[in-house]
């Protein structure tokens, strides 16, 4: 376990470093109407901005700054976090299906970028596009994360043990797919829009020496949930979200439960909140 765990802070540390760089280039703040929102409302307090976020999103950053924190501080060794799929099967160390998906790697110029890619597109999209629509948006998300998983134990030789990244960029995917005419400005040196921002940060990834597989996966995780749900309308159905969904996000309040399913349910139905966002009004 030893040797496993040296193999796990060394791959930490080279993942980090690889995205290092290429992160800086790829923020693409600028033309996102979500940071615009959320930096007024920063001037009026963190708790105040914080409140306003989303709750899905909220709490899918909470989850990688906490990680990143216990992590810095020593608090969790990063082995017991990564998927190692040897521990899941053999030790039932189940927790790691999820935890792999918080580790973005130590505070570092990647750490703040991958955070602002989580902000722009996870709160662009539930805020968007699935405004009304949380339990549809909760859904994609662990489609997502499934398909990624599923990857990575079909393909052990890709070495998939961190899926922050992959899954973020997921999000970077179908937010483009959604607003291919939004113009984004990288860093501000050039714009692109929004249809040809996942593959302008693939190439910069590409130029700056990383590897492309990561992003790919991401890419073909977004497409595929994206073809599922808008382009083939034989699948449409099939990808919507099942009862638990509704009922979770209905007994959490934690966003809006799509009003065809509220009016399935009936008066006797499930659905008791108001469909009201944590820290709204």
């Amino acid at each position: 376990d030893e040797g496993a765990a040296d193999h796990a802070h060394a791959h930490a540390h080279r993942h980090t470093h690889r995205e290092r760089e290429f992160s800086s280039f790829v923020c693409g703040w600028r033309g996102c109407p979500s940071l615009s929102h959320s930096l007024a409302m920063a001037s009026s307090g963190p708790a105040e901005w914080y409140n306003t976020l989303p709750t899905i999103t909220r709490f899918f950053g909470t989850a990688c700054v906490a990680t990143t924190i216990a992590m810095e501080f020593n608090v969790v060794d990063p082995f017991y976090l990564v998927l190692d799929w040897r521990m899941v099967f053999q030790k039932f160390q189940i927790w790691r299906l999820v935890t792999c998906f918080f580790i973005i790697g130590g505070f570092s110029w990647n750490f703040l970028m991958r955070v602002i890619l989580i902000h722009n597109y996870g709160v662009g999209l539930e805020k968007g596009v699935f405004q009304f629509k949380t339990p549809e948006f909760l859904y994609m998300l662990l489609f997502g994360a499934l398909t990624l998983l599923s990857i990575s134990l079909a393909l052990p030789g890709f070495n998939l043990i961190v899926l922050n990244g992959p899954f973020v960029f997921m999000l970077l995917y179908v937010w483009s797919k959604h607003y291919p005419t939004q113009n984004v400005s990288i860093m501000g040196l050039f714009q692109v829009q929004g249809f040809y921002l996942p593959w302008a940060f693939l190439m910069i990834n590409m130029v700056l020496g990383g590897s492309p597989w990561q992003d790919l996966f991401g890419i073909f995780t977004g497409h595929l949930h994206y073809f599922l749900t808008e382009l083939n309308p034989n699948t449409r159905q099939a990808m919507e979200p099942p009862e638990f969904v509704h009922k979770f996000i209905a007994w959490t309040n934690a966003g809006h439960v799509s009003q065809s399913y509220v009016q399935r349910q009936g008066p006797a139905g499930v659905f008791r909140g108001r469909g009201q966002r944590l820290g709204g009004n």
